[in-house]
């Protein structure tokens, strides 16, 4: 390549009705510009801009528009970093009908339960002008738009902006500085990059998303930040995991589901220094949400994710990560806090199973130690720093669980037995079945108490190293 040579694109603002003059300069090498026709003959679009009065949709990188060009209706979607679950554009040819079902179904996780109605009216008008040579080859495009933003039916924002491309590797650094420098002369401002649209439109649309992307979690956080962060990233997880459902991805639903029953698992992991009613109320309706999605057929689902109950519960969330329920403990560090809510909940294990029997009928204490110990897994999941104590926690307490879970094999058969309304060959075969499980209860029970010791230690071995 030349050095007088370079492949760019300059981008210029210019005044709303500054001229510019003719680009031509024979002794650079720039003969003729003209208007381009065909498939780049200049037009004017209209474009409706559909969303909530908050400006939900734009804030997430979602754009739903009404288009029309040449006095054809169009519908537009394009979504902003949510490929593949949404796709980059989307166009469809039903003229000024109803939103069809399907785009308003794509835009529901972002959309919620908040009404749809136009935000913003745009006008735009392009041309595009060719730049030849003397031999009449295209050497550069200068593409010329200019949009007026209005809204509540005042105009709100004028601007426009020009694009100058070369072509073929025809046009030379110094065509471009000479462009550059009559463009500069009409007004023009040359700029690295144009503003996005959602600035144009102003506020609400510059807000921040309600559905952010994820970022590494700092120890050094205040405890609000953190956790915010945390329900954020979790968030938006689900919400790709809702529209792969939408999409009718095979496996979407379990997605989903596990989605929801992991945010769930994380509001536990950080009770009590989470308000633990406001966290009980919000993993209740999580974990309602999950068990639907699972027992949901692919006729079915769609009306579950499309019901008021889902819909408030992803309002619930947004509102629960950009302000969770910490109280005081809000400003504290939070790698120092989870640190110490981690002990304690070490703390509470080893105190609840110092109490344990191997006697039947103790259900409720073998229920509280399965407790205690998921909440130290769960307390691990959502640490600031997995470090390897916290992964050696972590193992060793979702092992107590499983072992747990052995010993309340009996349980539900000991809460659902019900031997009146069986017949004496039923009642007899129940019988034995109950026995033979509770034995393999029992054995758990006395295995477990017998490793106790041993398991303990490595337990506080592990919580003195955080």
């Amino acid at each position: 390549m030349g050095k007088n040579r370079r492949v760019e694109v300059r981008r210029f603002e210019l005044p709303w009705h500054a001229p510019v003059g003719r680009l031509v300069n024979p002794e650079l090498g720039l003969a003729s510009v003209s208007q381009r026709g065909g498939e780049y003959a200049p037009y004017t679009i209209d474009v409706t801009v559909l969303d909530a009065p908050d400006h939900r949709l734009v804030r997430a990188g979602i754009w739903l528009a009404h288009r029309v060009l040449e006095g054809r209706g169009e519908w537009y979607l394009a979504a902003d970093g949510w490929e593949p679950w949404l796709p980059t554009e989307r166009i469809e040819q039903l003229g000024e009908g109803d939103l069809p079902d399907e785009l308003a179904d794509l835009v529901r996780p972002f959309r919620r339960g908040a009404a749809l109605g136009p935000t913003a009216a745009l006008t735009c008008r392009r041309e595009e002008y060719a730049l030849r040579d003397a031999e009449k080859r295209l050497v550069a495009v200068l593409r010329n738009e200019a949009v007026q933003v209005r809204s509540g039916g005042v105009t709100t924002a004028r601007y426009r902006q020009l694009t100058l491309t070369g072509v073929g590797n025809r046009l030379t650094s110094g065509q471009a500085a000479w462009l550059t420098e009559s463009l500069n002369a009409a007004g023009g401002t040359q700029v690295a990059g144009f503003p996005p649209l959602a600035q144009r439109l102003g506020a609400p649309a510059t807000g921040l998303s309600d559905l952010p992307e994820g970022r590494d979690p700092d120890p050094e956080d205040t405890l609000e930040r953190f956790v915010g962060g945390l329900l954020a990233a979790r968030l938006r997880r689900i919400t790709r995991a809702d529209l792969a459902v939408r999409g009718g991805h095979r496996r979407g639903a379990r997605e989903l589901a596990g989605e929801l029953l992991r945010m769930r698992t994380e509001l536990q992991g950080m009770v009590p220094l989470l308000d633990p009613q406001w966290s009980g109320d919000l993993a209740a309706e999580l974990d309602w949400a999950a068990q639907a999605v699972r027992g949901a057929t692919a006729d079915t689902v769609p009306a579950e994710l499309s019901g008021e109950r889902y819909l408030r519960l992803l309002d619930r969330l947004v509102s629960a990560s950009r302000a969770p329920a910490l109280g005081d403990a809000g400003a504290e560090p939070a790698g120092t806090a989870l640190t110490g809510l981690l002990r304690q909940r070490v703390r509470d294990l080893r105190r609840v199973m110092a109490g344990l029997s191997a006697k039947e009928g103790a259900d409720g204490d073998w229920l509280a130690a399965l407790r205690a110990a998921e909440g130290v897994r769960d307390c691990c999941g959502v640490q600031a720093e997995e470090t390897k104590p916290v992964r050696a926690l972590r193992r060793r307490a979702t092992r107590l669980v499983a072992a747990l879970d052995e010993c309340l094999e009996a349980h539900d058969e000991r809460q659902q037995l019900r031997l009146d309304d069986l017949t004496s060959e039923q009642a007899f075969a129940a019988g034995r079945a109950y026995e033979r499980v509770a034995a393999a209860e029992q054995d758990a029970r006395a295995d477990l108490l017998d490793d106790w010791p041993r398991i303990e230690r490595r337990l506080r071995r592990a919580a003195k190293e955080l």
